[in-house]
Protein backbone atom coordinates (compact mmCIF):
# COMPACT_ATOMS: atom_id res chain seq x y z
CA UNK A 1 0.00 0.00 0.00
CA UNK A 2 1.29 3.44 -0.90
CA UNK A 3 1.94 5.74 2.05
CA UNK A 4 4.09 8.36 0.33
CA UNK A 5 5.09 9.58 -3.12
CA UNK A 6 8.57 9.88 -4.61
CA UNK A 7 9.59 13.53 -4.67
CA UNK A 8 13.03 13.15 -6.26
CA UNK A 9 13.64 12.32 -9.89
CA UNK A 10 13.76 8.60 -10.64
CA UNK A 11 15.64 7.55 -13.79
CA UNK A 12 12.65 6.65 -15.94
CA UNK A 13 14.60 4.59 -18.48
CA UNK A 14 15.75 2.32 -15.66
CA UNK A 15 12.16 1.83 -14.48
CA UNK A 16 10.33 1.50 -17.80
CA UNK A 17 12.91 0.23 -20.33
CA UNK A 18 15.52 -1.83 -18.48
CA UNK A 19 12.99 -4.58 -17.55
CA UNK A 20 12.39 -5.45 -21.22
CA UNK A 21 16.00 -6.62 -21.57
CA UNK A 22 15.09 -9.76 -19.62
CA UNK A 23 17.82 -9.31 -17.02
CA UNK A 24 16.47 -10.46 -13.70
CA UNK A 25 16.42 -8.29 -10.62
CA UNK A 26 18.59 -9.27 -7.72
CA UNK A 27 21.59 -9.80 -9.95
CA UNK A 28 24.82 -8.51 -8.38
CA UNK A 29 25.73 -6.81 -11.66
CA UNK A 30 23.65 -3.72 -12.30
CA UNK A 31 24.15 -0.74 -14.57
CA UNK A 32 25.71 2.41 -13.14
CA UNK A 33 22.90 4.23 -14.92
CA UNK A 34 20.65 3.99 -17.98
CA UNK A 35 19.88 6.51 -20.71
CA UNK A 36 17.91 7.01 -23.94
CA UNK A 37 20.38 9.31 -25.65
CA UNK A 38 24.10 10.09 -25.72
CA UNK A 39 25.18 13.63 -26.45
CA UNK A 40 26.47 13.82 -30.06
CA UNK A 41 26.28 10.02 -30.48
CA UNK A 42 22.80 8.55 -29.93
CA UNK A 43 19.49 10.33 -30.45
CA UNK A 44 16.47 9.45 -28.34
CA UNK A 45 14.51 9.30 -31.58
CA UNK A 46 16.59 6.31 -32.72
CA UNK A 47 14.75 4.15 -30.17
CA UNK A 48 17.94 3.02 -28.52
CA UNK A 49 18.52 2.32 -24.86
CA UNK A 50 21.91 2.70 -23.18
CA UNK A 51 23.17 0.89 -20.08
CA UNK A 52 26.43 2.13 -18.59
CA UNK A 53 28.44 -0.52 -16.75
CA UNK A 54 31.78 -0.71 -14.96
CA UNK A 55 33.99 -3.09 -16.92
CA UNK A 56 35.25 -5.87 -14.72
CA UNK A 57 37.69 -8.65 -15.45
CA UNK A 58 36.20 -11.30 -13.15
CA UNK A 59 34.45 -14.42 -14.43
CA UNK A 60 31.05 -13.35 -13.08
CA UNK A 61 31.05 -10.17 -15.15
CA UNK A 62 32.51 -11.86 -18.24
CA UNK A 63 29.71 -14.44 -18.17
CA UNK A 64 27.06 -11.79 -17.51
CA UNK A 65 28.39 -9.65 -20.36
CA UNK A 66 28.49 -12.56 -22.81
CA UNK A 67 25.02 -13.89 -22.02
CA UNK A 68 22.91 -10.95 -20.80
CA UNK A 69 24.46 -8.02 -22.65
CA UNK A 70 26.22 -9.10 -25.86
CA UNK A 71 23.87 -12.07 -26.24
CA UNK A 72 20.74 -10.01 -25.63
CA UNK A 73 18.32 -10.04 -28.61
CA UNK A 74 18.15 -6.21 -28.42
CA UNK A 75 21.93 -5.71 -28.26
CA UNK A 76 23.32 -3.35 -30.88
CA UNK A 77 26.83 -2.24 -29.83
CA UNK A 78 29.29 -1.77 -27.02
CA UNK A 79 31.32 1.40 -26.76
CA UNK A 80 34.01 2.03 -24.17
CA UNK A 81 34.08 5.55 -22.79
CA UNK A 82 36.83 7.84 -21.60
CA UNK A 83 36.80 7.87 -17.84
CA UNK A 84 39.03 7.43 -14.85
CA UNK A 85 37.57 3.96 -14.40
CA UNK A 86 36.87 1.45 -17.16
CA UNK A 87 33.29 1.90 -18.26
CA UNK A 88 31.32 0.89 -21.32
CA UNK A 89 27.98 1.81 -22.78
CA UNK A 90 25.95 -1.15 -24.03
CA UNK A 91 23.41 0.04 -26.56
CA UNK A 92 20.19 -1.83 -27.25
CA UNK A 93 17.88 -1.24 -30.20
CA UNK A 94 14.24 -1.09 -29.08
CA UNK A 95 12.74 -0.19 -32.46
CA UNK A 96 10.63 -3.38 -32.46
CA UNK A 97 8.68 -1.89 -29.56
CA UNK A 98 8.15 1.51 -31.17
CA UNK A 99 4.75 2.29 -29.64
CA UNK A 100 5.96 1.48 -26.13
CA UNK A 101 9.13 3.51 -26.64
CA UNK A 102 7.05 6.48 -27.85
CA UNK A 103 4.80 6.13 -24.80
CA UNK A 104 7.92 6.17 -22.63
CA UNK A 105 9.37 9.32 -24.26
CA UNK A 106 6.07 11.18 -23.89
CA UNK A 107 5.46 9.97 -20.32
CA UNK A 108 2.31 8.02 -21.23
CA UNK A 109 3.27 4.93 -19.23
CA UNK A 110 -0.33 3.80 -18.77
CA UNK A 111 -0.68 3.62 -22.57
CA UNK A 112 2.11 1.07 -22.97
CA UNK A 113 1.14 -2.33 -24.35
CA UNK A 114 -0.06 -5.09 -22.07
CA UNK A 115 3.07 -7.13 -22.86
CA UNK A 116 5.42 -4.27 -22.00
CA UNK A 117 3.59 -3.63 -18.72
CA UNK A 118 3.71 -7.36 -17.92
CA UNK A 119 7.48 -7.42 -18.34
CA UNK A 120 7.88 -4.42 -16.04
CA UNK A 121 5.61 -5.91 -13.38
CA UNK A 122 7.38 -9.27 -13.54
CA UNK A 123 10.75 -7.56 -13.25
CA UNK A 124 9.76 -5.82 -10.02
CA UNK A 125 7.64 -8.67 -8.67
CA UNK A 126 4.65 -8.45 -6.33
CA UNK A 127 6.84 -8.69 -3.23
CA UNK A 128 9.05 -5.73 -4.17
CA UNK A 129 8.83 -2.62 -2.00
CA UNK A 130 8.45 -0.63 -5.23
CA UNK A 131 5.74 -2.75 -6.82
CA UNK A 132 2.81 -0.52 -5.81
CA UNK A 133 4.58 2.53 -7.20
CA UNK A 134 5.30 0.76 -10.47
CA UNK A 135 1.73 -0.55 -10.69
CA UNK A 136 0.37 2.95 -10.03
CA UNK A 137 2.38 4.30 -12.97
CA UNK A 138 1.15 1.56 -15.30
CA UNK A 139 -2.49 1.47 -14.09
CA UNK A 140 -3.16 4.92 -12.58
CA UNK A 141 -6.93 4.51 -12.56
CA UNK A 142 -6.61 2.12 -9.58
CA UNK A 143 -4.65 4.71 -7.57
CA UNK A 144 -6.27 8.11 -8.18
CA UNK A 145 -7.95 8.13 -4.76
CA UNK A 146 -4.72 7.24 -2.96
CA UNK A 147 -2.66 9.85 -4.81
CA UNK A 148 -5.39 12.48 -4.31
CA UNK A 149 -5.20 11.88 -0.55
CA UNK A 150 -1.39 11.91 -0.48
CA UNK A 151 -1.13 15.02 -2.66
CA UNK A 152 -4.10 16.87 -1.21
CA UNK A 153 -5.58 17.23 -4.70
CA UNK A 154 -9.06 16.49 -6.02
CA UNK A 155 -9.39 13.13 -7.79
CA UNK A 156 -10.77 14.97 -10.84
CA UNK A 157 -7.45 16.80 -11.30
CA UNK A 158 -5.51 13.52 -11.30
CA UNK A 159 -7.96 11.93 -13.71
CA UNK A 160 -7.55 14.89 -16.04
CA UNK A 161 -3.75 14.61 -15.97
CA UNK A 162 -4.06 10.84 -16.39
CA UNK A 163 -0.54 9.77 -15.49
CA UNK A 164 0.79 9.47 -11.94
CA UNK A 165 4.46 9.58 -12.90
CA UNK A 166 6.16 12.52 -14.58
CA UNK A 167 7.53 12.26 -18.09
CA UNK A 168 11.25 11.54 -18.39
CA UNK A 169 13.61 14.48 -17.93
CA UNK A 170 15.41 14.08 -21.23
CA UNK A 171 18.52 15.90 -20.03
CA UNK A 172 18.86 13.49 -17.10
CA UNK A 173 18.21 10.64 -19.54
CA UNK A 174 21.19 11.73 -21.67
CA UNK A 175 24.69 10.31 -21.26
CA UNK A 176 27.45 12.91 -21.32
CA UNK A 177 30.75 11.09 -21.92
CA UNK A 178 33.49 10.86 -24.52
CA UNK A 179 34.08 7.73 -26.58
CA UNK A 180 37.40 6.01 -25.95
CA UNK A 181 39.47 6.22 -29.16
CA UNK A 182 39.40 3.27 -31.57
CA UNK A 183 37.46 0.95 -29.28
CA UNK A 184 34.07 1.15 -30.90
CA UNK A 185 32.55 -2.25 -31.58
CA UNK A 186 30.39 -2.48 -34.72
CA UNK A 187 26.66 -3.08 -34.68
CA UNK A 188 25.60 -6.67 -34.05
CA UNK A 189 23.97 -6.64 -37.48
CA UNK A 190 27.21 -5.66 -39.27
Amino acid sequence: MLTSIYKDYVQKSRVFLYPVLGIQRGNSIVPIETYVSWENNVSMFGMEFICLYHLRKDDEFKSFEEIKLLGNPFFSKKIEIEAEENKAAYIFNLSTMGKDYDCFITGKYSKMSFEHKRRIREFYGHKSANYDYIDSYLSPEKYYETYARLLGQPVAVLKEVGELCSAPDLEKETLFAEIKNNLQIPDKTS
